[in-house]
């Protein structure tokens, strides 16, 4: 449904791809991955078993390239430890914390490393930590060259709990403000003792043990190859959702990329390809939430304004504006062109992981065979929840694709039908409903669609195709 009515910043891809590259590694004690280690292997203290670690795995892959909160994360780690009986050391919520913020740093910084080789000179800023580092307070506003080696031991994070930050400073900027390079701070170093080994390690002044390292994408992908064959490691799937955000528990981005990953093992895989691309490139956002929670006088609606407002980062509008309407008791589905998100009613019962991949493209061609036999059914998402097995949980990820189908419409510049044929009620009501209607089925089921139509499957390769390439030219 679309209605006449910004999206900040993705987990950048730098920093998704630093983590996807690290493969899993069992480890007794937090030292057993010693400095640069870290860039390749992923490891929690104590975390020997190779089931437990992978769960701990999909929980931080979440938490980076979705934006999930410490306080989603807190959830997942306790559900992990109960799953799986795990006994560690420290409360729990310390322990949560530990693993959430050293990861999602580390991957932050090591991304910010790639996007800072643009910059000539590099620039240190403390990154008011509660209980500030004498020597990193005195390493603030330190401005070198990008090749200095004071940077290979010296890039935040810097310890434990460090929030120090790096910033790109251009030969324009240091021309402009006059700025002239100094010498790079030299404060000594200390020995420390591993207990454990009896190693003693040479560590500089102002570093936690370990920290002395730049975080970057270290790929050896033979190597790689070799230990991913040997041992049962958790691979992150393909994100063709770059993120979403969901109140149901079956409804996740996970299980949601997991169908679509599914689907891509059909002859839809070229479709699925390009949604994946549309997503990414106008960075449209998707929310699944509980009808309780659509109404803008709902208490179910002020009650997550607040995460919905920082998961959306759009201050043009009030929030309760981006994710309620008059119409939520007897719409599915809603979207603007005025932002860049879709909504999706689901019900508290609602399991994408219940979705059968070929019954879900099979509503396609019922949805043609009801227009040919004269009875053409309301619209794809009806179809699904009246006929398929899966209900409901079929009926969700049609209208999902309806609702992107309107975001795509509007990114082309909301054209007129281009063909005076529609085999849903709902393609006929307007040029909006038109486009999201046969988008859904072009993604589910081209061939299925091309033959109701072979002019209506070849306009959407077409408009497809255009607002792909708008996007890398525009974009």
């Amino acid at each position: 449904m679309a209605t006449t009515a910004n999206y900040g910043s993705l987990p950048f891809n730098e920093q998704i791809g630093f983590f996807k590259q690290k493969l899993n590694l069992p480890s007794e004690r937090w030292s057993d991955i010693w400095q640069s280690a870290h860039n390749t292997s992923f490891a929690v203290a104590g975390a020997m078993k190779v089931d437990l670690l992978n769960d701990f795995r999909r929980a931080v892959d979440a938490a980076i390239s979705e934006g999930k909160s410490i306080t989603w994360f807190k959830k997942e780690f306790n559900h992990i430890v109960a799953k799986h009986g795990w006994s560690h050391t420290g409360k729990a919520d310390w322990r949560a914390r530990v693993i959430y913020n050293t990861n999602m740093r580390q991957s932050y910084n090591a991304g910010r490393y790639e996007q800072l080789q643009h910059f000539a000179y590099w620039r240190y800023a403390h990154g008011d930590s509660r209980y500030p580092r004498e020597l990193h307070l005195k390493w603030h506003n330190t401005t070198l060259s990008k090749d200095d080696p004071w940077w290979h031991t010296h890039f935040p994070s810097n310890g434990w709990g460090c929030k120090c930050r790096v910033y790109g400073v251009s030969q324009a900027e240091m021309t402009r403000r006059g700025l002239i390079l100094k010498q790079a701070p030299n404060d000594g170093s200390r020995d420390w003792l591993d207990k454990a080994t009896g190693e003693v390690h040479q560590i500089p002044k102002g570093i936690d043990p370990g920290f002395d390292y730049v975080p970057k994408r270290e790929v050896n992908q033979q190597k790689q190859q070799a230990l991913v064959s040997t041992k049962k490691v958790y691979q992150p799937q393909q994100k063709i959702v770059p993120n979403s955000f969901s109140t149901v528990k079956g409804v996740s981005n996970d299980s949601l990329n997991t169908l679509l990953n599914a689907i891509k093992q059909t002859e839809s895989a070229p479709q699925i390809e390009q949604l994946g691309q549309f997503l990414a490139q106008y960075k449209v956002k998707s929310l699944f939430l509980k009808q309780a929670e659509m109404g803008v006088s709902n208490a179910g609606a002020k009650a997550i304004e607040g995460t919905v407002k920082d998961y959306l980062q759009n201050d043009k509008y009030h929030p309760r504006r981006l994710f309620t309407a008059n119409s939520y008791r007897r719409s599915w589905g809603f979207t603007s062109s005025s932002y860049d998100h879709v909504n999706v009613k689901v019900a508290a019962s609602t399991r994408l992981d219940k979705v059968d991949v070929n019954e879900l493209r099979q509503v396609v061609a019922l949805a043609g065979q009801f227009h040919q036999q004269g009875g053409a059914k309301f619209s794809l998402s009806s179809i699904a929840r009246t006929y398929a097995a899966g209900k409901h949980n079929t009926g969700t990820v049609i209208t999902w694709l309806h609702e992107v189908g309107h975001q795509l419409h509007f990114k082309a510049g909301s054209p007129p039908i281009p063909i005076k044929s529609g085999f849903t009620q709902y393609s006929g009501y307007n040029h909006y409903e038109w486009h999201a209607e046969h988008f859904a089925a072009w993604v589910l089921n081209r061939s299925a669609l091309a033959e109701f139509n072979a002019d209506i499957a070849a306009y959407f390769d077409m408009l497809v195709q255009q607002v792909l390439t708008k996007g890398v030219n525009h974009g």
